[in-house]
């Protein structure tokens, strides 16, 4: 998305091979047991739409549009067998500023199966066994016509019919603990926020301090082979950590999600985060909220952006500085809760060191507003803001190869998720991108939205 000497500067290079950097999106297919506790369900009175005969099963009340299949879907759930399709459908337009005006279309058609190893095997208890099919179609809106690196959307992506995840994951300990191990989103489980789910813009998923910095991480579309453990002691507390190969590929290059690069100059990502969960455990009463800290270390041998600057300018050559790491904290918070009125916000933060990092500095908030609508208890209103920091060292190497200094980028965000039915929603979206840093001269762009998401 940049020239060709401010891609080599936006990304930090290891010594043995250059590092490109992906766009941050975000893992959006609920899959369960991936998110972490104190997971907004956005549960409230149900709505129905005015004039609509609603019959007990019928098309409107059902959860999923085919229903149970003439209870196939029962028959397999008896048997421990799960799949789950959704379709995602957008269309996106940049109608000032930016690059150029312009609209795209894009969509993605997931394919879930999840399966109780222990219905199905007899013994294998506590087990499960996950994975994922993705079918990306449609062009990004950002890189042709906005120039931002946060992304306008969650969804874009290469297109491809690849894997995204497939694991196994084993529980322990009376279920206090378990252990996955497969191919594996870090986004999924990860600095994750259940309010900051509703955007559409990708950063209010796998932020930019993630998605911007490191080389291919196993973020929305990819993943990676890893392992991940995670322990809830108490009903109040919890622990994670995971590991996963350093370099998920490219896009375009890992078409597949089976296709890796294995070598030992790639390094190895680590996540940790551990969690207070508040009036989550059994007979709690108040307003729900989950906070986290957490941190990554990525082992690759990173360089610094001044000598990626002398090699480019011939003065010099670049300067290994070893591993990379991160730290973020995220709260996600009741407000208000009363006659089906629920208001909730989140804020994450994070940093990472700005000699080797294009964003050294990350913040980001915003709030959900559901129930203020008669008769619409199921919508969700929002309203979002985040902030990427431009590394002061990265802009100064890019100076001093003749380019603009770069600061930071800028995201507003508003949108309203419409509950047509439970497996049909309806999603206008607003955005605005202020000082896009993706694409040297992009000036503030208005984008405008509608997305539309049917569970099968």
């Amino acid at each position: 998305m940049k020239t060709p000497i401010r891609l080599i500067l936006a990304a930090s290079l290891s010594l043995a091979c250059g590092i490109s950097r992906i766009e941050a999106a975000t893992s959006i297919f609920a899959q369960p047991g991936n998110a972490a506790p104190g997971v907004y369900t956005g549960a409230g009175e149900e709505g129905s739409v005015a004039g609509l005969n609603y019959t007990p099963g019928s098309i409107w009340k059902r959860d999923t549009l085919l229903g149970d299949m003439n209870d196939f879907r029962n028959q397999l759930l008896y048997k421990g067998i799960s799949i789950t399709p959704t379709y995602i459908a957008e269309v996106l337009g940049n109608v000032a500023g930016g690059i150029k005006r312009g609209a795209v279309t894009d969509g993605i058609f997931n394919l879930a199966l999840d399966v109780d190893l222990e219905r199905v095997t007899g013994f294998w208890k506590n087990a499960t066994f996950h994975t994922n099919f993705l079918w990306l179609y449609g062009q990004g809106l950002s890189e042709k016509y906005v120039g931002d690196f946060s992304n306008t959307s969650n969804i874009s992506g290469f297109n491809t019919f690849r894997v995204q995840e497939m694991w196994i994951d084993q529980g322990f300990w009376d279920k206090r603990a378990s252990l996955r191990f497969g191919l594996m989103a870090a986004d999924a489980e990860f600095f994750v926020s259940n309010y900051s789910g509703l955007f559409i813009n990708g950063t209010f998923g796998a932020f930019t301090l993630v998605g911007a910095n490191l080389p291919n991480p196993p973020i929305y579309p990819v993943s990676a082979p890893g392992v991940r453990l995670f322990v809830q002691p108490v009903s109040k507390f919890y622990l994670q950590a995971g590991a996963y190969y350093g370099d998920s590929g490219a896009q375009d290059v890992n078409t597949t999600g089976f296709d890796y690069d294995f070598n030992r100059e790639s390094g190895v990502l680590f996540f940790s985060e551990m969690g207070y969960l508040l009036n989550q455990s059994p007979n709690d009463r108040g307003l729900v909220g989950t906070y986290k800290i957490g941190n990554f270390v990525h082992t690759a041998n990173f360089s610094t952006f001044s000598s990626q600057a002398a090699e480019e300018l011939g003065t010099g050559g670049p300067n290994g500085v070893g591993a990379n790491y991160g730290f973020y904290a995220v709260i996600d918070q009741e407000i208000f809760k009363a006659r089906g009125l629920t208001v909730g916000a989140f804020a994450r933060g994070g940093f990472a060191p700005g000699n080797i990092n294009f964003v050294n500095g990350y913040f980001d908030c915003g709030f959900n507003f559901s129930g203020f609508i008669p008769g619409r208890y199921r919508d969700v209103a929002g309203i979002a803001f985040s902030r990427s920091f431009i590394s002061g060292d990265f802009s100064r190497a890019d100076q001093s190869l003749g380019n603009p200094a770069s600061y930071g980028e800028n995201v507003l965000e508003a949108t309203y998720k419409i509950a047509v039915t439970p497996w049909w929603s309806v999603q206008p979206d607003l955005q605005f991108i202020m000082t896009p840093s993706g694409v040297q001269g992009s000036k503030n762009a208005l984008v405008l939205g509608l997305r539309t998401s049917v569970s099968f």
